[in-house]
């Protein structure tokens, strides 16, 4: 478990400091196997058409986003939307089609187009990946060792409100630590920058284990071992990328720059 962590954690690293374009390209790969790992669940399809439409849509918009053509990524979500939508409708999985193709599409957005700042995109990126990977190591470590109350046991057993938390909370820390190494920006508004980004990662966790129960499923696949499948390590970093994201369009010429600086 601890080598799988570490090596998909050198990877994604990796990606972000190379370029703009090998993180494109790790996007691209981790949509297909998100695709792949959500058809299986709510379709019992290994890889069908609404599954390559997804994987296909957020290839698109992985280098649409990177090539600065967020008019063309957006006709290509919609071609997806649409084509999800009349496929699923005939399959009788229309809903979770959709919801499928948003967890997976806006996510992917969000992160290569911060990303795509070049002044402060890969510190941008670090960021947001250093609060989601605080969040989930707190959460663990709060809820061991504090124990208390458990949060939502018929949705995700082992966890608990002091997990819940430290879990949010913790990444305060990151925000400052951030300030400090940026300067130029106010550490508590980045701290509490974290902390929302902290909350939506919950939410994540939380909605995913909500819809693998829902599916009587222990975890979305058996790709990476001793963690189970992809979605189950990036569940809190797919919606804390989207909250980053939101936070960031308060300078949009510049995504990295708005979520750091304050």
């Amino acid at each position: 478990r601890i080598a799988s962590a570490l090596v998909l954690g050198a990877l994604a690293l990796a990606a972000v400091i190379v370029s703009p374009w090998t993180f494109a390209a790790l996007v691209i790969v981790a949509g297909v196997a998100v695709a792949w790992e959500w058809g299986r669940l709510v379709r019992g399809a290994s890889f069908d058409a609404i599954a390559l439409i997804q994987a296909a849509a957020i290839a698109a918009i992985a280098v649409l986003v990177t090539i600065s053509r967020p008019e063309l990524a957006l006709v290509a979500a919609a071609a997806a939307f649409a084509g999800t939508g009349f496929l699923g409708l005939s399959s009788g999985t229309l809903g979770w089609s959709l919801l499928g193709l948003a967890y997976s599409v806006l996510p992917a957005w969000s992160m290569v187009w911060l990303r795509s700042d070049p002044a402060w995109g890969t510190m941008a990126l670090l960021f947001v990946f250093a609060v989601a990977w605080t969040t989930d190591t707190a959460s663990y470590a709060g809820g061991r060792l504090l124990g208390g109350p458990k949060l939502a046991p018929r949705i995700s057993p082992q966890k608990t409100w002091s997990g819940l938390i430290v879990g949010t909370l913790a990444p305060a820390l990151v925000g400052y630590a951030f300030a400090l190494m940026l300067k130029g920006t106010s550490a508590p508004r980045l701290a509490l920058v974290s902390v929302a980004i902290a909350a939506a990662c919950q939410i994540g966790d939380l909605s995913e284990s909500a819809v693998k129960r829902r599916f009587g499923a222990k975890d979305m696949s058996d790709l990476i071992p001793g963690h189970g499948g992809l979605l189950d390590r990036i569940d809190g970093l797919l919606i804390a990328a989207i909250a980053a994201a939101l936070i960031a369009l308060r300078d949009p010429s510049n995504p990295g720059h708005g979520l750091l600086f304050w």
